[in-house]
């Protein structure tokens, strides 16, 4: 039993964090929760975090830095003493416990720094779910974006698929039935939608390109990219929706060909820029530099995570099926006689839909699977930034609002002639 505070060790400190972590004492006291309280949330760059060899997949985070630099309160100093040191030491006084530690980092500077590791690895689910710390922008990650985009989600994949196929036989016949009036309606809102989705998606990954490179959070950069590839996705497939259906418009096509390039460029320079950022937040609770997996499970380790890779074939297959519908190839349609080429004509034709629809659901995917380790990792220190509402998150939640209006609008009043004002194609 030791009974002079100078005779404790912080090696064996280091030992007992390692031991009982999360074990709770006779006192009912979690270790990890004091020990926690003496790294500097507020600042965690102070810490100089280095990740550990890439190729162990779970390593455990280094602290560098001169532990006597390291501020820390006297009282949280003194409460992680009470808590923590053995009895009767823990009866220390607060100039005592301050100059126990003071002579721990002035004479054993690499044990101390072993200390601050051991806190670090072993209490990450306490220290990265602490109400001070910060991740995740919620302008990318935040209600508002998030029902903004399952709006887009909803409403691209019903549009594109209520207009598949043609449309003037159905117009041509007396029926009324609900099904055909759904389909007309879709079909007579296309353009308003696709201009709303042009603007929406053109100023979401401009705004990506500019913020990416600002931004140290890698988290940040993963949902910016893959919101972008989501908006361009909606892009190439309603354009084959209203080339199908609509009058060509100059805008239309030059609004394709922009978004093809911006997203190319995106997907070229992903993984490169995201490999390139990580918080001092990210670096401690889970994310390393270069791909580095810091911890076993990392959410972000770029070489597991196939979600954009795929998303991005979907996207070339649905923009090789859009293209099918610009009016420039579509007039060179195969005759009704020739059935195997009109065959692959109409199966090329059907790649905007069904590839779009199953890119989708892979950056659905991506969204949920990367949100899901996220709260797992952070706690509600990512889940309060996902609540807060800006102005900019109403703002897209209404984008999608004029389209729908149109939609019922059309839908319930007097179809037929407005539909030949709006369509034109086949009328």
């Amino acid at each position: 039993n030791i009974t002079n505070l100078t005779d404790l060790n912080i090696s064996s400190l280091a030992s007992y964090i390692n031991a009982r972590g999360y074990t709770p004492t006779w006192a009912g006291i979690i270790p990890c929760e004091p020990a926690s309280d003496l790294l500097p949330i507020g600042n965690l760059s102070e810490l100089q975090i280095v990740a550990p060899n890439p190729k162990i997949r779970d390593g455990t985070v280094r602290v560098t830095m001169d532990p006597s630099d390291l501020n820390i309160g006297f009282l949280q100093l003194h409460d992680f003493s009470q808590q923590v040191f053995p009895s009767p030491l823990n009866e220390s006084g607060v100039g005592e416990v301050v100059l126990w530690w003071r002579n721990s980092t002035k004479n054993d500077k690499n044990a101390t720094s072993d200390f601050l590791s051991e806190v670090l690895n072993t209490c990450s689910k306490t220290f990265c779910r602490h109400r001070s710390i910060q991740i995740g922008n919620p302008d990318i990650i935040g209600i508002g974006m998030i029902v903004a985009t399952s709006m887009l989600l909803i409403l691209v994949a019903c549009f594109s698929t209520m207009s598949l196929g043609p449309l003037t036989e159905i117009v041509a016949r007396p029926s009324r039935k609900k099904h055909f009036s759904f389909r007309q309606a879709a079909v007579g809102t296309v353009d308003e939608l696709f201009s709303a989705v042009y603007v929406f998606a053109i100023s979401v990954m401009a705004s990506t390109f500019a913020y990416r490179y600002r931004t140290d959070s890698r988290f940040d950069v993963l949902m910016a990219d893959g919101l972008s590839l989501v908006c361009s996705t909606t892009v190439v497939m309603l354009a084959a929706t209203y080339w199908a259906h609509n009058r060509e418009r100059p805008h239309a096509t030059g609004s394709v060909i922009a978004t093809v390039f911006i997203t190319i460029a995106l997907f070229a320079t992903h993984f490169n820029v995201a490999s390139k950022r990580a918080s001092p937040v990210e670096l401690a609770c889970g994310t390393g530099k270069g791909g580095v997996s810091v911890r076993k499970g990392d959410p972000f380790d770029i070489k597991v995570i196939k979600f954009i890779p795929l998303g991005f074939a979907s996207w070339c297959l649905a923009l090789l099926g859009a293209v099918f519908h610009h009016p420039i190839l579509h007039a060179r349609k195969p005759a009704e006689g020739r059935r195997a080429a009109l065959f692959f004509w109409r199966v090329a034709e059907s790649l905007p839909c069904v590839f779009g629809i199953i890119g989708l659901g892979l950056y659905a995917g991506y969204f949920f699977n990367t949100w899901r380790m996220m709260k797992s990792t952070y706690g509600k220190a990512f889940t309060s930034a996902e609540k807060d509402w800006g102005f900019g998150q109403y703002l897209a939640v209404f984008t999608w609002l004029p389209p729908i209006m149109s939609f019922i609008h059309l839908y319930f009043a007097g179809l037929k002639g407005m539909l030949e004002a709006r369509l034109p194609k086949g009328w």
